[in-house]
Order: structure tokens, then sequence, then C-alpha cells
């Protein structure tokens, strides 16, 4: 889609929303727009490096460790985000 067909796409959106809810500004609409683009991607991203990760995973037996090291690692700094703000609640 072209930038052009992209501009007269989001100003018929935005008329079509707008005549439905009085209350809607062009802002909100377009924080819509954007916070969806944002997930869209942020999702693709996110099984491009699921995907990559199985594929270093499957290479051998130090890809698997590697992998399951960086996974491990995600874990410990969630459960301790999650301590600390539980620690926090109690201040």
């Amino acid at each position: 889609m072209g930038i052009k067909k992209l501009r007269e796409y989001v100003k018929e959106k935005i008329k079509l929303e707008m005549s439905k809810d009085k209350n809607l500004t062009k802002e909100g609409i377009i924080d819509n727009i954007v916070n969806h683009v944002t997930n869209v991607l942020k999702k693709a991203n996110d099984k491009r490096f699921d995907s990559a990760m199985n594929q270093l995973a499957k290479s051998g037996p130090e890809g698997k460790k590697a992998a399951e090291h960086y996974y491990d690692s995600v874990d410990l700094i969630d459960k301790a985000a999650a301590n600390m703000t539980n620690y926090n609640k109690y201040d």
C-alpha cells in the first residue's frame, strides 16, 4: 500500500469512527492505530525471535545449552522483578 492510499484509508477511518462517537478525537484514533501496528510488529518480532532460538537449540548441544541458559536467565530476572514489586508494596 502506497503512502497516498494509506493516508486516504486513515482519513476515511477517522471520519467513520468520529461519526460513530462524537467524543473521539483524531489523536485518539491515531493512537489506537499506532498501538495496533506496534502490537502486530511486536508479535511478529517475538515469533521471529522464538524461531531463531529454536533453530539455535536444534543446532547442537552448545546451541541447546545457550538457548536454555537464555530462558533460565529470563525466568530469573522475571522472578526477581516480581519479588521487587511485592517488596515495594509493603514499604
